[in-house]
């Protein structure tokens, strides 16, 4: 199996087990799926480093963003606790 495959097979095996997990949980939240699903990408990613460049660099592109959407709820949710 080739690394990207690999990668790929990770990802949704993870995304699968977070998602069917938080549902069974608490769904009703969507900002937990959310968190949960970029920190399982992150992780993922920085375990594969060894994709080469070019998909490295989409990802690192993908990453950025999904991190940016990650600290967006998680300043959100700080003003909400302080503002209480």
């Amino acid at each position: 199996m080739r690394a990207f495959n690999r990668y790929i097979l990770f990802l949704v095996l993870a995304a699968f087990a977070i998602n069917t997990t938080i549902a069974f949980v608490s769904p009703n939240d969507l900002t937990v799926f959310f968190t949960a699903n970029v920190i399982a990408f992150l992780v993922i990613t920085v375990l594969n480093a060894y994709l080469n460049p070019r998909a490295r660099r989409s990802l690192s592109a993908v990453g950025i963003v999904l991190f940016s959407g990650f600290l967006a709820i998680v300043i959100l949710k700080s003003v909400d606790v302080l503002s209480r």
